[in-house]
């Protein structure tokens, strides 16, 4: 009896880690493509894996040319396909409003709340565009997203492999 009680505990700390990691994650996400008339650039954030709007605040890092920037305020809205897909990033850097649009396959599903799907999207077309005047296209590169889950996810997770380690273990003694 106690032997089942444990198993069962087990078991339900890994159903509770594994529905906790698909509804409580986050994604990172890791924009790198070439922009005309500047050169190679990389922008990072982080975004909740459940959306209530597809307009979201957050902070972005914007690193080009060896020098990267903290910007915090950063507008991210994403886009079905019929509207280019993926996301355009705002942000204010050196007292000038940058837009990066970034077109390509959705990256988001369902109607409201939105549901962000994590892998690898290549940009398929994209412009910078800067106090509201166009500075130049963007040629390839691609957006890498990827799920991270909270941390109680992941101590939900450790009780349940503990917990079967001690099943393990005693059953080697037995």
């Amino acid at each position: 009896m106690r032997k089942a009680i444990l198993i069962f505990a087990a078991v339900m700390f890994l159903a509770g880690a594994s529905a906790a990691f698909a509804d409580g994650s986050s994604i990172n996400y890791t924009v790198t493509s070439t922009a005309l008339p500047g050169g190679p650039f990389t922008i990072t954030f982080a975004e909740p894996g459940t959306l209530s709007s597809l307009t979201t605040f957050t902070t972005a890092t914007f690193t080009e040319g060896g020098i990267s920037k903290v910007l915090p305020g950063t507008e991210v809205q994403f886009f079905d396909f019929a509207s280019s897909g993926l996301f355009d990033v705002d942000f204010s850097l050196g007292g000038n409003a940058f837009q990066y649009e970034f077109g390509g396959g959705q990256s988001y599903t369902g109607t409201g709340p939105y549901s962000l799907t994590a892998g690898r999207f290549p940009i398929a077309i994209g412009d910078v565009i800067k106090n509201g005047n166009f500075e130049g296209f963007l040629l390839g590169g691609r957006v890498r997203a990827v799920a991270t889950p909270e941390p109680m996810t992941l101590a939900m997770l450790g009780f349940g492999l503990a917990g079967l380690g001690v099943l393990r273990k005693k059953k080697l003694l037995a």
